[in-house]
């Protein structure tokens, strides 16, 4: 699992992107990249882990969850 970081976040459009702690670019993420359980903890700054896959219009995260620093 890659970690980083919650950069935004619009609930709204239920879509945001991730800081990588690798340095790479920010990454997307549809809010259903998180477990159901987890929609209330992502906020802006929340430490994540996720894994890479291809989306439609490029790479974007997956089997995302937030966890504890």
């Amino acid at each position: 699992m890659l970690k980083g970081k919650i950069k935004s976040y619009n609930p709204q459009n239920a879509f945001g992107f991730i800081t990588q702690d690798s340095g790479e670019g920010d990454l997307f993420f549809f809010k259903n990249a998180f477990p159901d359980d987890q929609y209330g903890k992502i906020q802006i700054d929340a430490p994540v882990e996720y894994v890479v896959v291809q989306g439609q219009k490029g790479p974007q995260a997956a089997k995302a969850q937030v966890v504890d620093e």
